[in-house]
């Protein structure tokens, strides 16, 4: 072999390494469990924590009767042998209505709180699962819904083995709306959910991180994301071009109400009128003006709940 080929085989070999290297810092740093816990412990929120869900105020009613609640971790080992958390709140005289109730990106149960209470109040049995890698979950990594919404499915059968005349509604924020999305794109989904709330979810991993990659750290896809979704194959966590809600929805038949922050930045808006056109099953869009993102429900809620009720009331 000529010193030529062997010192491209070296260029070569250092630019492979150079590129894993590169994907691996992103990689660990976007979705390694340091980074998704490290803004919420998900057990004791301190004031200023609620700058991830909103101002304190707006927080203070769904938040006080989160902690008077009591929660109790409920766990579950899943077909796979993971072990699942959530808290599930419980109706004081049995009804067959139920919320499974979403959170997002470095959030966790008590970030939902204001939905759950919303539904709570309304008469729902309440489920806020707990995601790949948040909270008290086990898991060294975030999968960004793609293996969520396998969770998702198994607390689905877990309601259905407790009452197998649930009726269930489905709604998540954010990572929490994706997840949401891409379980309606199951084909195996029950016929006990009945339809879905999608607030501020993304159309594609891919396109997500795409996005933030260039708005937030002025960086090229490649080779940035590129190589963080190599690392992420590598390890056998999932394809960011596979996590797509907007090819689930293609598929659904679940009734969804999608829900979109008009100023939202971190999932651009204009991500919400992609997955409502591709959606295949009945549906609504709501815009909310003057909200960023996941603030929706914290902005407008005298727009945001009255239309999410409406929309659940024609399913169930």
């Amino acid at each position: 072999m000529g010193s030529t080929a062997k010192t491209l085989i070296k260029i070569g070999v250092g630019a492979a390494a150079a590129y894993l290297a590169l994907g691996e810092v992103i990689y660990e740093g976007v979705l390694n469990k340091r980074f998704t816990k490290g803004k919420n412990d998900c057990r004791k929120v301190e004031p200023e924590v609620y700058q991830y869900y909103g101002k304190p105020e707006d927080q203070i009613d769904g938040d006080s009767w989160f902690v008077a609640m009591h929660p109790e971790d409920t766990v579950l080992v899943n077909s796979k042998g993971k072990t699942m958390h959530s808290n599930i709140f419980m109706q004081k005289e049995f009804t067959h209505r139920w919320a499974i109730v979403i959170h997002g990106y470095t959030s966790c149960p008590r970030g939902m709180a204001d939905q759950a209470f919303h539904f709570y109040k309304t008469g729902f049995n309440v489920l806020m699962p707990v995601l790949i890698s948040f909270a008290q979950d086990e898991q060294k990594y975030c999968t960004m819904g793609y293996h969520d919404k396998d969770y998702i499915m198994e607390w689905i059968n877990y309601i259905r083995e407790q009452d197998s005349e649930a009726e269930i509604v489905l709604l998540g924020v954010s990572m929490g709306s994706a997840t949401t999305m891409l379980v309606t794109g199951e084909k195996d989904l029950p016929d006990n959910v009945k339809c879905a709330v999608a607030d501020c979810g993304y159309t594609s991993c891919w396109e997500e991180f795409a996005s933030q990659i260039k708005e937030m750290f002025h960086l090229p896809v490649f080779p940035f994301l590129h190589a963080a979704n190599t690392v992420s194959k590598l390890r056998g966590n999932f394809d960011f071009k596979k996590c797509a809600p907007i090819e689930a929805v293609a598929r659904s038949k679940t009734p969804t109400l999608f829900v979109h922050g008009e100023n939202d930045k971190f999932v651009p808006y204009w991500m919400m009128d992609k997955v409502f056109d591709a959606c295949t099953a009945e549906k609504e869009k709501l815009s909310v003006p003057d909200a960023l993102h996941a603030e929706s429900c914290d902005i407008h809620p005298e727009i945001y709940y009255p239309a999410i009720d409406k929309f659940i009331a024609k399913y169930m």
